[in-house]
């Protein structure tokens, strides 16, 4: 039985979609639980960052690789926010770290393995009681175990760009939804160096940290 259902058709592809699903319910069962962990807690520490969560990332769009099979990772990242705008504005700009770890299937099958960080600017706007909508572009360095006659293995810089939309839930947990463009190359460190482009459907979970470090 194959791990991943096939893509509805050539250009959309949604194979990683039954780990998509199986990761959201871990990622709610842990915001519950830590948030039921500092509800008992009589201390109120100070955080460093002002955003804490996850989000995992599904390709919806994969290139074909000169071999053939379509480069679909599925994301596992950390999202860890820094807010810059001090003030209550319908506007904020934020600093956002996002460690990766992402397993990566070629053709339905678990083959080969991504991990890094990006680091991106975020801008994030009010549009509603409890929504905003928010950009995100940022970089990184990753390292990617492939070896494919389209993109050299080894070290390569992540570019992304990422538009979303934020639902304010209970207890400060906010739903993130978003379309995110990335480009993986490596600055012609290493030949071959043509980069592969993937469209991912993101969805995440985050808490917004009130009492964090000035």
């Amino acid at each position: 039985m194959p791990i991943l259902k096939q893509y509805l058709s050539d250009s959309l592809r949604f194979s990683a979609k039954p780990f998509a699903f199986s990761a959201v319910k871990i990622i709610i069962i842990l915001a519950l639980s830590i948030n039921s962990f500092n509800a008992q807690s009589q201390e109120i520490p100070k955080h460093f960052f002002s955003e804490k969560g996850f989000k995992i990332g599904v390709s919806v769009y994969s290139i074909t690789l000169p071999e053939g099979q379509h480069y679909k990772p599925l994301l596992l990242m950390g999202n860890l926010g820094w807010e810059l705008t001090k003030k209550e504005k319908k506007g904020k700009w934020g600093i956002m770290f996002e460690p990766q770890f992402n397993p990566v299937f070629l053709d339905n099958k678990l083959k080969e393995l991504e991990f890094g960080i990006n680091v991106a600017i975020r801008y994030k706007y009010k549009i509603g009681e409890n929504s905003f909508f928010y950009s995100q572009l940022g970089s990184g360095p990753h390292f990617i175990t492939i070896a494919t006659d389209r993109q050299a293995h080894g070290f390569i810089f992540s570019d992304n760009l990422a538009l979303g939309i934020s639902k304010m839930l209970a207890n400060n947990w906010m739903l993130n939804t978003e379309f995110r463009i990335r480009h993986i190359s490596n600055a012609n460190v290493m030949k071959p160096n043509r980069g592969m482009n993937n469209l991912f459907l993101v969805i995440g979970l985050s808490k917004q940290i009130s009492n964090r470090l000035k």
